[in-house]
C-alpha cells in the first residue's frame, strides 16, 4: 500500500464515510482506518435503526449533497432487503415521526451495504480496517504521519477524539449525567405490538416492577423485529431476554442475533476548535458567515438511570454549524466532524445525531481539502 496520502480519516461511521468519499472524490489520495472490520460505526453495528437529523420539521432535508444520497443510498437497501416481506419502495415512506421530530428508519445490514458500496466505488480512497490508532506524528504543530502514513491532513471521525488525545491536544467530555451509553440491541421474532402507549406500558411495566434499569423499544422495518435501548449492563441483557420469553406475551420466540452486548457511546470527547459552538447556538437557531451545516435536533441529554431531556429549538428553526467548529484551535491540519466537533456539552446533545455527521463529516472533507490547496498552490 501506498505509505503518503493527502488526507487521513480516522473512524468509519456516518461522519468518517462522508469524509472520506468526498476527500476523495476531491482528487484527494485519501485513507480511511478503523478499528472494526468493516465499515459502518454506531450507524451499522449498534443496533440502532433510525437516522436522526437528516430533517426539518416539514419532511425536507437539511443538508443536501452527501447526506442525502447515503439517505437515498440507505433507503434502496433498507427496501431490497425488506422487498419480500412489504410492498414499500420510496424513501418517504421509511421517514417516520418520532415524538416531535422525524427520523429515517433503515436496517444495519442496508446502513452497512450502503457503506461499502459508496466506499468501494470511490477512485484515489484506501481502506484499513481492523486499525486501531497505532501513532501520531506532529512536526511544528502540524500532523505528518498516522499509523506510519505520511500525511498532509487529518480528519478526526473517531467518536471520542482519538487523533486528538494522542497528541494531548485540549478537549471536552460529555459524561454520564449529560450523555450516559446505552446497550442497543435487536430482538428477532417478536409478535407484540407497540403501536399504542398502552401496549408498550404492557412490556415496561413488568420489567421495571422485576428491577430492571430502564429500557425502550422500537419498532423496526420489519413486522417482527424491535430495536432495545438498555440502560444496564451487558450481563444482564441475557436476563432481560429470558424474563420476556418467559412473562410477556407476544416474546415467548424471541431472540438476538447478537452474540455480544457492549454499550454504545452517544458522545465521548469534543476537540476545541476556532469556534466552540454553544447550547444556546443551538437553542437560538443561531447563524453563521461561514455555515457549512445544517440541523435542527433538540439538545438530548441522557443520564445514568436512562432519563431523557429535550429541550427543542422554536418551530420552523434550524442553527448552522460554522467551518471554525470543524478545525482544531492549535493544529491547523487536524479537522474533525460527527461526535468530535468543537461544542460545549448542550450543543453536542444535538449535533452528534447521524443527519448532522454526515453533514460535517462531508464539511471537514471539503475544509481539509481547501486547506491542502492552499498550503500547495496558496
Amino acid at each position: 500500500m501506498n505509505r503518503t496520502f493527502d488526507i487521513a480519516v480516522v473512524g468509519a461511521g456516518a461522519a468518517g464515510i462522508a469524509a472520506a468519499v468526498t476527500a476523495a472524490r476531491s482528487g484527494c489520495a485519501t485513507i480511511l482506518l478503523d478499528e472494526r472490520s468493516a465499515a459502518g460505526g454506531t450507524g451499522g453495528f449498534s443496533g440502532l435503526t433510525t437516522l436522526c437529523g437528516l430533517y426539518d420539521e416539514e419532511g425536507n432535508f437539511l443538508n443536501e449533497g452527501f447526506s442525502r444520497e447515503f439517505a437515498g443510498a440507505l433507503a434502496d437497501h433498507s427496501n431490497e432487503t425488506r422487498s419480500t416481506a412489504t410492498n414499500f419502495q420510496a424513501h418517504s415512506l421509511n421517514v417516520v415521526k418520532m415524538g416531535r421530530v422525524l427520523v429515517l428508519r433503515y436496517q444495519q445490514e442496508a446502513f452497512r451495504a450502503a457503506a461499502a458500496d459508496l466506499l468501494g466505488s470511490t477512485p484515489h480512497l484506501k481502506t484499513s480496517w481492523s486499525t486501531p490508532l497505532a501513532g501520531v506524528d506532529v512536526e511544528a504543530s502540524r500532523i505528518v504521519r498516522l499509523n506510519g502514513f505520511d500525511v498532509g491532513a487529518v480528519i478526526d471521525c473517531s467518536g471520542s477524539a482519538q487523533v486528538a488525545g494522542a497528541i494531548g491536544e485540549e478537549c471536552l467530555k460529555t459524561d454520564e449525567t449529560t450523555q450516559s451509553p446505552a446497550i442497543l440491541f435487536l430482538l428477532l421474532n417478536v409478535q407484540h405490538s407497540f403501536t399504542t402507549p398502552a401496549a408498550t406500558a404492557q412490556v415496561l411495566l413488568p420489567l421495571a416492577r422485576a428491577g430492571f434499569p430502564p429500557l425502550s423499544f422500537q419498532s423496526d422495518l420489519l413486522q417482527d423485529r424491535v430495536t432495545v435501548k438498555f440502560t444496564g449492563r451487558p450481563d444482564q441483557v441475557k436476563d432481560v431476554i429470558a424474563f420476556l420469553q418467559k412473562n410477556i406475551s407476544g416474546f415467548e420466540n424471541c431472540h438476538s442475533p447478537q452474540s455480544e452486548f457492549k454499550p454504545t457511546q452517544r458522545s465521548g470527547r469534543m476537540i476545541i476548535g476556532r469556534y466552540l459552538l454553544t447550547g444556546q447556538d443551538v437553542l437560538s437557531a443561531g447563524k453563521f458567515p461561514d455555515a457549512v451545516a445544517r440541523c435542527a435536533w433538540p439538545i438530548e441529554q441522557w443520564g445514568a438511570d436512562g432519563t431523557a431531556s429535550f429541550r427543542y429549538l422554536a418551530a420552523g428553526t434550524h442553527y448552522e454549524i460554522p467551518a471554525r467548529s470543524l478545525q482544531s484551535r492549535q493544529v491547523p491540519n487536524l479537522f474533525m466532524a460527527g461526535k468530535t466537533i468543537s461544542a460545549d456539552t448542550d450543543a453536542i446533545g444535538s449535533a452528534r445525531v447521524m443527519g448532522c455527521c454526515l453533514a460535517t463529516g462531508e464539511a471537514a472533507a471539503v475544509l481539509a481539502a481547501n486547506f491542502l490547496d492552499k498550503k500547495f498552490h496558496g
